[in-house]
């Protein structure tokens, strides 16, 4: 069993260094997209930013998926590569199908792959709620500068 919290730590480590880099990126994409927008920006371009945001980090999704799945895969606890990818997505994502299990002595990994896929899932959906919301106030901002909207009214 410690090996099993050792190796799980290391691999929700290496997950979590992932997910810093890839909202690093995607945030300053967000940002660079932003800046570069022209005046009269539309509600695509918007749509656009935070769809090319929301790829970037279920790339990272995958790629995390995929080194668990090479952890299975390393240990012996799957057959082949594709058995592994498939429960290690059930697993990051906590759909917890039970078509497929594992076995022995790493069945504790399991626990700690889904605690990784809940915490890396809920910083995927804050950097992108924190997108929407700038995407909302640019809005907002634009269209009281040019007077279609009043200070007091709702948008």
């Amino acid at each position: 069993m410690i090996l099993s919290i050792i190796l799980g730590l290391l691999a929700m480590s290496a997950c979590l260094a992932l997910q810093a880099s890839t909202l690093t990126f995607a945030v300053r994409y967000f940002a660079w997209a932003a800046k570069r927008r022209p005046a009269g920006y539309t509600a695509r371009s918007d749509f656009f930013q935070l769809s090319t945001m929301m790829v970037c980090l279920m790339v990272g999704t995958l790629i995390q998926i995929l080194i668990w799945a090479l952890l299975y895969r390393s240990i012996g606890a799957f057959q082949d590569f594709e058995t592994a990818a498939y429960f290690s997505a059930v697993t990051f994502t906590t759909l917890g199908y039970g078509d497929v299990l594992l076995e022995g002595r790493f069945r504790f990994l399991a626990p700690f792959q889904g605690a990784s896929g809940v915490m890396m899932f809920a910083l995927s959906s804050a950097a992108l709620l924190a997108a929407v919301q700038h995407a909302v106030t640019r809005r907002v901002e634009s269209k009281r500068a040019v007077g279609s909207i009043s200070p007091t009214e709702e948008p």
